[in-house]
């Protein structure tokens, strides 16, 4: 039973690591919402070329409205060209995703990152293109502040 148990809770979704797929024109998380924002990622890149990515917070404490269909794409256009929306927060910006090729120990992976996000609705982007489609970018929204610790004053 305690072995059970055990796997239960190794095995829920707050242990979970993710593992987003990118190539130099697309990205792909493989959800479009999560409550808790603590979030571990590890990049897949199966390409034999670095590729740069962006991660940002498109809204700040609140989720956009039917995210999942909203056209980003002007705005993506003007932050590769250096000009960013004003209600954006810049998480990562132009992140080297390394080749798998690279990477020589799977258990120091380069392409790890653990996020612990508030509410909002986030986007990964690929950098490289000078175009703009649906598949150059990812969005999710993060629905709780659940994955962020409060900080203690003192």
């Amino acid at each position: 039973m305690i072995i059970l148990f055990l796997f239960i809770l190794a095995c829920s979704d707050e242990n979970k690591i993710y593992e987003p797929v990118v190539t130099e024109n697309s990205i792909d998380f493989g959800f479009e919402s999560k409550e808790n924002g603590k979030l571990v990622m590890i990049y897949r890149n199966n390409t034999s070329q670095n590729i740069p990515m962006s991660f940002v917070m498109a809204s700040v404490n609140k989720l956009i409205d039917d995210s999942q269909n909203y056209d980003f794409c002007p705005d993506i256009i003007n932050f590769r060209k250096g000009i960013v929306n004003p209600d954006w927060f810049v998480v990562n910006f132009n992140h080297p995703i390394v080749s798998e090729n690279s990477v020589e120990n799977q258990n120091d992976h380069p392409n790890l990152i653990s996020y612990s996000l508030p509410i909002g609705t986030y986007l990964a982007v690929t950098m490289n293109p000078e175009d703009c489609n649906k598949d150059q970018y990812d969005v999710f929204d993060i629905t709780t502040n659940d994955g962020v610790q409060p900080v203690s004053g003192g």
